[in-house]
């Protein structure tokens, strides 16, 4: 059974995404252009750095609501789901492919809008047109990064509804979030271990768009030119890894999955 249409179109028609992933996301582009820039040091070098980190750290974090989305939505079909592997021709492998499919989809054209906004508030800031130096690369890595959120969001839930139970939700529905947050703002003011950034894949992300964008490699901390280079593919092969395990290990957790009324998240 193919759900990749189907599961496409509700993921490109889901308006709190669109809300929270590029209108939300958009202010935080409008605060580093206007707000944040003025003690800048004066140059096309030092405003392109500067843009290029704003773009690579909100777009990580525009994309970490597709995880967020999922792992909201997922819990209202898992008694669906689980008659559908048992009854029909719908396979746990099949469910997951349509899942990384549709993200994958949403993450190219929050890769595309996010790259609109950037270039057209940057360049009417800084007075110059500030635009990807790699558009391909950016929607590649947008594409990338959205079947990570699939695969991360999915686990993340299961783990859940399987085995914590749904009273736990509200407080894994922000996990991705809140990493995005802690390891995205890490690399733009610390120096960490380049072994580290290169294994969390949301220093991974936020590495490869900061090269797309710029057109120069990523270092170690995205505001220090001096901190030394990260290597791109290094990057890529490290987060394609991370894809290629969380969405395994969802279709593992698929096959497991359990019915669960959606009043066992009750609180009260």
């Amino acid at each position: 059974m193919n759900l990749v249409a189907p599961y496409t179109r509700s993921v490109l028609a889901n308006r709190s995404l669109w809300f929270w992933g590029v209108a939300f996301m958009a202010l935080w582009f409008v605060l580093g252009a206007y707000v944040f820039s003025p003690g800048l040091a004066p140059g096309r070098s030092a405003e392109l750095t500067y843009t290029s980190a704003w773009f690579a750290v909100i777009a990580l974090f525009s994309l970490t609501t597709l995880a967020m989305t999922i792992a909201a939505s997922m819990v209202f079909g898992t008694s669906a789901l689980a008659y559908g592997f048992r009854y029909s021709r719908l396979t746990p492998s099949a469910y997951a492919l349509s899942g990384v499919v549709a993200t994958a989809a949403m993450g190219t054209l929050f890769g595309l809008v996010m790259s609109g906004v950037v270039s057209a508030l940057f360049s009417a800031h800084f007075g110059w047109a500030i635009v990807p130096a790699n558009l391909l690369a950016v929607v590649g890595i947008a594409a990338l990064s959205g079947a990570f959120m699939m695969g991360l969001g999915t686990v993340l839930v299961l783990i859940v509804v399987n085995y914590l139970g749904l009273r736990n939700l509200s407080f894994v529905e922000f996990v991705p979030l809140g990493l995005a947050y802690i390891f995205g703002l890490s690399q733009l003011f610390l120096a960490l271990p380049e072994w580290f950034l290169y294994l969390s894949p949301w220093n991974d992300m936020e590495t490869l768009f900061f090269q797309a964008y710029s057109g120069s490699p990523a270092t170690i901390v995205l505001t220090d030119g001096a901190s030394g280079t990260l290597s791109g593919p290094l990057a890529a092969a490290a987060l394609a890894g991370w894809v290629l395990v969380l969405v395994g290990l969802a279709t593992v957790l698929l096959r497991r999955i359990r019915p669960v009324a959606v009043e066992e998240g009750r609180q009260v």
